[in-house]
């Protein structure tokens, strides 16, 4: 089945802007990536997830996104496409792990409300697949029924339009600064620099 068959609301273009806001957020935690100051495949899979999810929620509601929703905003995020929760993984999509397949909260309260529903049951997941150096590759629309994929559909990414996000023009408040002094420094504002400059701890 295609993701549409399950729930109109589920359209291929939806689900590649999904697609590419989180590799856009994983993309920004390859950038960051620093063995020299400690990081690590952990570090890097961390940031990658939470850029990930910080992309969707920051995109969630504005124009072009407003049918994208975030449920759950914690460490067990979720997100919505009309309604319809979603979440996401870093992995084989045919080889779910043991969390992704465990219904939310608001997952069983929907399963538990639609048992003559074709879709009750089902779990819809994207599922991403990395290269390398954790940069985002891949990425399939699952829907998951009783713990394993019932389908498993790649995502059109390279046929994609580039995504455009178009944020709030909402600024924070400026301050008025003094305008700034002109003139040869003094001898006691040189002094002054030596010292904070002379400090124990190098600062």
């Amino acid at each position: 089945m295609r993701p549409w068959e399950y729930y109109q609301e589920l359209t291929a273009e939806r689900l590649v802007k999904v697609a590419q806001l989180l590799a856009l957020g994983r993309g920004s935690a390859v950038d960051r990536f620093d063995p020299t100051i400690g990081d690590d495949n952990w570090t890097l899979g961390v940031c990658a997830y939470n850029y990930g999810c910080f992309r969707i929620s920051q995109a969630a509601g504005t124009q072009g996104f407003e049918w994208l929703g975030v449920i759950d905003p914690g460490k067990h995020f979720q997100f919505s496409i009309d309604g319809i929760p979603m979440r996401f993984w870093r992995g084989d999509p045919t080889e779910p792990t043991a969390k992704i397949v465990v219904p939310t909260p608001r997952e069983q309260f929907l399963l538990d409300l639609e048992p003559g529903v074709p879709t009750a049951g089902v779990l819809f997941r994207i599922g991403v697949t990395t290269d390398i150096d954790g940069a985002l590759l891949g990425a399939s629309f699952v829907a998951l029924r009783n713990d394993q994929p019932e389908t498993v559909w790649p995502l059109p990414l390279a046929e994609a339009e580039p995504l455009i996000v178009t944020l709030g023009d909402e600024r924070p408040e400026g301050r008025d600064l003094p305008p700034p002094s002109v003139g040869d420094i003094g001898d006691d504002e040189i002094y002054r620099d030596t010292e904070a400059g002379s400090g124990p701890d190098g600062a």
